[in-house]
């Protein structure tokens, strides 16, 4: 029995060496196909546009909290205590991604200006992402073989689609809109460390390192603005109400002031009762204008006060700036990966000819 085994054994061994060795035999192909397809490798590597990348780490501070001393303190003294520090409306952090990815927020970097290297003259984002943006290897592979068809019959095909008609109240994205933003979406990425709060924007653009800076420090700088309207929209609404309120009143006071003079100067030598009671009625009626007026000033400026608390103050710890080398696009590792490609290759069709060769001698038996 174990002289069985071992013959059996030595023999899975030595079909085993005769695979290895057959293999080798193939040589030429083995050292045909790697050389192939490492040439097709640094083809790869040549021919891939280069990606530059700017980032911008910054952090946002409740202004509320900063200030509760300051002007919290002030607005405080003129309510005479009635005003306090309370909730600011605040949006979580975890929100902000969706404030980039929402259509409001991508439209806005439509118009970006960005220098590009080709140009004299800044043109906007849309304009680079419909006229300029280069493609990459894979994309212009693709375009002209699995879209090839839609290039030659896609003008054909326009002509015949009916216009979609249109309603005020929604909003329609367009095949160039649509272009635009998935250009951003590879273009930029935002992440929040949630260790210590710190919120980053990354670029990645090709070819085009002052672009890449440009995009990402005009993305920072408008998102921190759509924060700061999020962060005021309530208290800046509740201000505004407050304002017309008080431009009515003050004008209303105004005019009943100069009723009451015009009233008093043709009244002067006038001692009748009725012009007395009249006079009264027009003085307590400007009396309590003055009154209105004079609380909804104070309301006016503690709303202002308010809109400061709420408004946050951002500091950047790292700003944009132009990158002065491409990503590391690891063009070794990429070189590597299709010499093993083409290993792999020969190894499947020297599998490929033994079992052929293998099926034809059980057909041959049959």
């Amino acid at each position: 029995m174990k002289e069985q085994l071992e013959e059996s054994s030595e023999n899975d061994y030595k079909i085993v060496l005769g695979f290895v060795k057959g293999f080798l035999e193939t040589k030429k192909f083995i050292i045909s196909s790697i050389i192939i397809f490492l040439i097709i490798g640094i083809l790869v590597v040549f021919l891939t546009p280069k990606k530059y990348s700017s980032r911008v780490l910054f952090i946002t501070q409740d202004a509320s909290s900063s200030q509760s001393g300051g002007l919290g303190g002030i607005a405080s003294l003129i309510s005479g205590g009635g005003m306090k520090a309370t909730g600011n409306g605040d949006i979580p952090t975890f929100l902000y991604p969706q404030i980039i990815e929402s259509w409001e927020f991508r439209k806005q970097l439509f118009d970006i200006p960005l220098k590009l290297k080709s140009e004299d003259s800044l043109i906007t984002f849309e304009e680079y992402a419909i006229n300029r943006e280069k493609l990459s290897t894979g994309q212009v592979i693709a375009k002209y073989t699995i879209g090839l068809p839609g290039l030659i019959f896609g003008k054909k095909e326009s002509k015949t689609i009916a216009p979609i008609k249109r309603i005020d109240s929604l909003e329609y994205i367009t095949s160039n809109d649509n272009k635009v933003l998935q250009s951003l979406r590879d273009k930029i990425s935002f992440s929040i460390n949630k260790e210590d709060g710190t919120l980053e924007i990354k670029t990645v653009l090709k070819e085009e390192p002052v672009a890449a800076a440009q995009l990402a420090q005009q993305v920072q700088l408008r998102l921190q603005q759509e924060i700061i309207r999020y962060r005021i929209a309530k208290a800046k609404e509740k201000f505004e109400f407050i304002e017309n309120q008080y431009q009515e009143t003050k004008q209303e006071y105004k005019d009943a002031q100069i009723i009451l003079a015009s009233y008093t100067d043709r009244n002067r030598f006038n001692a009748t009762e009725s012009s007395l009671i009249r006079k009264r009625q027009l003085e307590n009626e400007a009396t309590l204008l003055y009154t209105l007026y004079s609380d909804l000033e104070q309301q006016r400026i503690n709303q202002s006060l308010k809109i400061k608390e709420d408004t946050p103050n951002f500091t950047v710890i790292n700003p944009a700036t132009v990158p002065l080398g491409a990503e590391n696009s690891n063009a070794l590792t990429t070189i590597i990966i299709y010499a093993f490609i083409g290993f792999i290759v020969a190894i499947l069709r020297y599998v490929y000819i033994v079992t052929r060769d293998y099926v034809k001698s059980l057909w041959v038996e049959v």
